[in-house]
C-alpha cells in the first residue's frame, strides 16, 4: 500500500493528500456505524486515518491545484480541480475496457460519444473566458464495465473494481463541492450527458417529467413543483416564480437559446411536445444538486451530437457558449462574478 517513488511517497499509487481524503469520505459516509467500520478496518487503513486527520487540518482545501488532475485507481476516474463554483461531471464517455473489471450484465450500456472530450473542452473555454478552472469529474471507464450515473448496486454490481471506481466518481464530485462551498458558498453542478432523439436540441433535466412541464407558468409556480426540482434552493433563495427559472427569458434554456442552441425548457420550446423523447435527469443530478435542499443547485444536460458533440470545432463553439450561459446566469441569479474564483467568498 505504501511506495517511496523518487523521494515521493504516495499511498496506492496517489498523492497522499488525496488518497486521505478519499478514503476518509469513503468510510465516513457508508451507512453502517462509525465504530464498526473503523473495527473491520487493517491496521495500516487505521493509520491512515490518523495521518489524514493532521494533513487535512493542515492542508485544508489547498491540497488541490487549479486546472490539475487528479486520478483514482488505475487511472479510472480524473478530477480536474478548479477553483470556481461550478461542477461538471461526464459519467458516460469514457473507453476504457480492462479486463480486471467484467462487463455489466444489465442495465443500459450506450454511450455518450465524445462527452469526456466535451468536458475537457468546457474546462478549457471557462478558463479563457473566466481566468478561473471548473471542477470537471470525468469516469474513463466504458459503460460497459461501470455506470456512474446509477446507484451502485446497478452502476458497478458485486466487482470491487468497478464499485471502487464507482464510489471514486462520487467523491470526486463531494470534494469538488466541499471546494466549492469552502470558496463561494453556493454553487451549480452540471452533470454531462449526449443523446440523439429525433428533434435536435439541448435537453435540460431538472428531475421534472415531461408531463409536468407541458403545465401552464400558474401551475408550475404553485407550491411543489420546485420543491421536487434540482434547483429547489435556488427557487427558495431567489423567491421568484418558479416558472422563470425554469423557462423564463433568463433560464439557462433562454440564454442557451439565444446563441444558437434550442433548449428545451425555453421560452420557445417550454416542455418536450408530444410523443418527443425527453431525459428528465437521474442519479447525479438528484444526489447532487439540490433537490434534497442542498446548498448546490444543478441540471443533467443532454446535448445532441451533430452540431455539439461531432467535432472538435462544434465542442469548441459550444463550450464558448456554455461559457457565456453561465457567466449571465451566475449574475443574474447568484450575484457572482465567475472571473473572481476561489476569491468569491471575500467579496
Amino acid at each position: 500500500m505504501w511506495r517511496i517513488l523518487s523521494g515521493t511517497w504516495k499511498i496506492d499509487g496517489q498523492a497522499p493528500a488525496l488518497a486521505i481524503q478519499l478514503t476518509l469520505h469513503s468510510i465516513l459516509t457508508r451507512k453502517t456505524p462509525l465504530r464498526p467500520r473503523l473495527r473491520a478496518a487493517r491496521g495500516d487503513l487505521l493509520f491512515l486515518l490518523a495521518l489524514g486527520i493532521t494533513l487535512c487540518g493542515a492542508r485544508g482545501q489547498t491540497a488541490y491545484e487549479p486546472g490539475k488532475s487528479y486520478f483514482g485507481r488505475g487511472n479510472y476516474v480524473e478530477y480536474i480541480a478548479g477553483d470556481a463554483p461550478l461542477i461538471i461531471s461526464a459519467p458516460h464517455g469514457g473507453s476504457l475496457r480492462p479486463a480486471g473489471i467484467p462487463d455489466r450484465k444489465e442495465g443500459e450500456f450506450t454511450s455518450d460519444a465524445h462527452t469526456e472530450e466535451l468536458a475537457r473542452a468546457l474546462q478549457q473555454a471557462f478558463h479563457d473566458r473566466f481566468g478561473h478552472h471548473p471542477h470537471v469529474i470525468i469516469c474513463r471507464l466504458d459503460r460497459r464495465k461501470v455506470d456512474c450515473n446509477r446507484d451502485i448496486e446497478e452502476g458497478a454490481g458485486a466487482d470491487a473494481n468497478a464499485r471502487r471506481a464507482w464510489t471514486e466518481f462520487q467523491d470526486f464530485i463531494e470534494i469538488a463541492r466541499s471546494n466549492v462551498l469552502a470558496s463561494a458558498g453556493t454553487g451549480f453542478y452540471l452533470d454531462l450527458h449526449g443523446q440523439s432523439h429525433a428533434v435536435k436540441r439541448v435537453e435540460l433535466g431538472y428531475c421534472l417529467a415531461d408531463s409536468q412541464l407541458t403545465n401552464a407558468n400558474r401551475v408550475l409556480n404553485e407550491p411543489g413543483y420546485a420543491d421536487r426540482s434540482t434547483i429547489r434552493t435556488l427557487a427558495r433563495r431567489t423567491g421568484l416564480p418558479f416558472s422563470e427559472l425554469l423557462r423564463g427569458t433568463n433560464s439557462l434554456g433562454a440564454l442557451l437559446a439565444a446563441r444558437g442552441y434550442p433548449a428545451v425548457p425555453s421560452p420557445s420550446m417550454p416542455s418536450p411536445g408530444s410523443g418527443n423523447s425527453y431525459f428528465d435527469g437521474g442519479y447525479n443530478v438528484r444526489r447532487h444538486g439540490s433537490l434534497n435542499g442542498g446548498p448546490i443547485d444543478g441540471v443533467q444536460i443532454e446535448v445532441n451530437y451533430g452540431g455539439i458533440r461531432d467535432t472538435a470545432s462544434n465542442r469548441a463553439n459550444f463550450s464558448r457558449a456554455l461559457a457565456q450561459v453561465f457567466d449571465a446566469f451566475f449574475s443574474c441569479y447568484y450575484g457572482l462574478d465567475l472571473r473572481m474564483g476561489a476569491a468569491l467568498r471575500s467579496r
